[in-house]
This record gives C-alpha cells, structure tokens and sequence, in this order.
C-alpha cells in the first residue's frame, strides 16, 4: 500500500481503514459491527509481521475514538503497536532513517500524539446521522424524452428548446461502503442517444424507425504550436514517425463515446420538464453499439449535455 508522507492518515490502508468505519456506522451497522467487518476484510495483514498492520490499528483506534466508541481491544492493538515500535521498525525499514532522519521523527512524533490521544478521556459517542442517497426513477429500458432548454448560452441554437430521444441502457450502483454494498447505495444511470430531434414529444412507437448515434464523436483539434524539435533529438527518422504516431494516438485519436452517464435531479430555478417518460421496454439488453465508455454529466450544470446533443443532433433537424 502507498505511504505519501509521515502523517497518520498519509497512507492507503489508513484512510480506508478511517472512511469504511465511518461509513459502517452511517448505514447502520454498530461499532462491534463495523469492527468485526474491518478485522475480517484486513485479515490478510493482521497478526502477520505485515507492515500496514500497525497502520490498520491506528487508524481504527483513532476513527472509534473520535466517533466516541473506541473498545478496548483496539486500543491495546493500538497501544502496543507504539509502545514496541512496531510500526517505526517498518518505516525504518521502507525509508531508511540514515537518509532522511527528519522523516522517522516526525512519524515517532505523531505515534506520540496518537498515544496521548487514546489514553485521554475519550468524547461523548457522537451522533451518527444516515447517508443522504439517491435511487433512479427510471428503469433500466426507459424511452426519456430530453429537452434542451438549459441555458441561455445556446438559445440561438437551432436545437434549443427542442427534444431528443434517450434510452436508459443501465443503472449503476454506487456503495455508500464497498463493506455492506447493499445497505446504502446511489444510483447513476447510462443513456444512449437516437438519432432523432423534433418541437413535440413523439410517439414512442418512432423509435422502432430510429438508430442509436454516439452522444460524443468528434476528433480533437492537435495544437497550433507543434512539438519542440529537442524532443525528438538523437532519434533517427523511423523512430522520431513512431514516436510521433503513438502520440497522436494518445491525445488526437478520434472521441467516441456511445452512451452517457447522465443525472437526472435539475437545481432549483431550471427547467423542471427537462425529462419524460415515455415507455419502458421490459427485459430490455444493451447491443453491441454500446461499449459503456462514458462521459459524465450532470443536470445540475447541464450545459455541457445541452451543447453536446445540440452538435450531435444538429444534422437530423430536417430529417
């Protein structure tokens, strides 16, 4: 696991270790609960001379005893750990306190401060108030009508305050905790495109004549200025071609994207008819057109969705 700086929660395993408990008790489960699933989780690296298990309890030790809930068997995990110098012998180890020396008292230093913490009166159990989460209202199958009306940006936009067409080809689940996946979860949804645009909401039966489009494709404009010609000093001619084509494959190859993971909660003051449900097709199962590389957009600012159908559907508008 990675170790950025000598600060406790500088640390993979520890801001795990801190976020997952925190978000154990946000979705119901009791301290014991979230201990027990935390121990479970990291056995691998528990009571086997690893290096992250002294990090594993510290960061345990202080997330229960800021939450007011610290037991006494993490305590003393955590306790002994710094009282040893098990977790000092591991830095010594990974960084060598001959080269940096600053670095190993600077970690004893907050080791220190950790032990004056978890042995001073620990606050009252604070109270643990539920995650706020967000389910989608629409299923999987969904014909959406969309209504580009977002901003004033694009008013003169021959698309604006016109309709497309969206088909809802998946919905994400997002853990409140990778722990108890099921307890608390929001949701995103996936939105492919039809090639279509009108003034009226259409008849769902239109689509049947209709063809799904990518939301995105386009080929990104290379810059101006080109590269420095010490870039490609001491290469010969074939090998400075390569290494021009493997750029230009990174940063100018042509952008798809077939579908788009689209919110669906418009802020207060916006449009409230942006979408409408028009059908549900049941058992519906994506083609292979869609390849679920997505672009995110949010309706919250939904402009940049406005502005991407608007160029995507501007040639389907006397179609």
């Amino acid at each position: 696991m990675g170790r950025w700086s000598t600060a406790l929660f500088a640390d993979d395993v520890a801001l795990d270790v801190k976020r997952e408990y925190g978000a154990l008790l946000s979705v119901g489960k009791s301290s014991n609960e979230a201990e027990e699933i935390l121990t479970s989780y990291y056995k691998d690296i528990l009571g086997c001379n690893d290096r992250d298990e002294p990090v594993f309890w510290f960061s345990l030790a202080y997330a229960q005893w800021k939450k007011g809930r610290l037991s006494e068997s993490v305590k003393e995990n955590a306790l002994t750990f710094i009282r040893t110098g098990g977790d000092l012998k591991h830095w010594s180890v990974a960084y060598d306190p001959s080269n940096n020396p600053k670095d190993y008292d600077k970690r004893a230093k907050v080791l220190r401060d950790l032990e004056k913490m978890l042995t001073s009166p620990m606050p009252e159990a604070k109270k643990i108030k539920k995650p706020t989460v967000h389910h989608c209202p629409y299923k999987v199958g969904s014909l959406l009508a969309y209504r580009i009306a977002s901003s004033k940006h694009i008013k003169e936009h021959p698309c604006f305050g016109k309709y497309a067409l969206l088909r809802v080809i998946r919905i994400n689940r997002h853990p409140i905790t990778k722990l108890a996946p099921n307890e608390f979860y929001n949701e995103s949804m996936l939105v492919g495109l039809y090639g279509w645009i009108g003034s009226e909401i259409p008849d769902p039966e239109i689509v049947k004549t209709l063809e799904y489009i990518p939301v995105e494709d386009f080929m990104p404009e290379p810059p101006k200025r080109q590269p420095d010609d010490a870039l490609f000093e001491g290469l010969d001619e074939k090998t400075k071609a390569d290494f021009i084509r493997s750029l230009d494959d990174l940063f100018y190859k042509r952008k798809i994207k077939t579908c788009a993971c689209l919110d669906w909660t418009p802020i207060k003051g916006y449009p409230t008819d942006i979408l409408t449900l028009l059908d549900v097709q049941e058992n519906f199962v994506p083609s292979d057109f869609f390849n679920f590389s997505v672009t995110s957009y949010s309706l919250t600012h939904f402009l940049p969705f406005d502005v991407t159908l608007s160029k995507r559907l501007e040639p389907y508008l006397d179609a």
